[in-house]
């Protein structure tokens, strides 16, 4: 029979390892398809106002159907992978360019790489 005690340990030693199930390759790609909605929905000629992800660890690994699934079809498809375009409807914008997100795959259809590069 556990005593209070007990409860506090378990308590206490368990909150760290319930913190490292939050799922942040979700949360990043969440994020992202949200950006990416904005981005499409505003006129070409309007600036984005999306930014680069400084950090993508947590995308490494994710399959090919999780990002299919979270940000929908790509803009570009090519042998080294997928690229999203973070511009308005109709194309590129008039002035300053647009990021361009990219996935690397490898041969399991996981994520390998991401970049970010704004393309004028």
């Amino acid at each position: 029979m556990m005593n209070h005690r007990h409860l506090l340990f378990l308590a206490l030693f368990s909150a760290p390892l319930l913190a490292e199930t939050i799922d942040n390759c979700a949360s990043q790609l969440g994020s992202i398809a949200v950006e990416l909605r904005v981005a499409r929905s505003r006129p070409a000629s309007a600036r984005t106002t999306f930014v680069c992800p400084k950090d993508t660890h947590a995308l490494i690994g994710a399959s090919k159907q999780r990002v299919l699934n979270a940000l929908g079809p790509p803009d570009a498809t090519g042998e080294m992978g997928w690229s999203y375009s973070f511009t308005g409807a109709g194309g590129g914008e008039r002035t300053g360019g647009y990021p361009e997100l990219s996935f690397s795959f490898d041969e399991r259809q996981e994520v390998t790489l991401v970049s970010c590069q704004l393309i004028r």
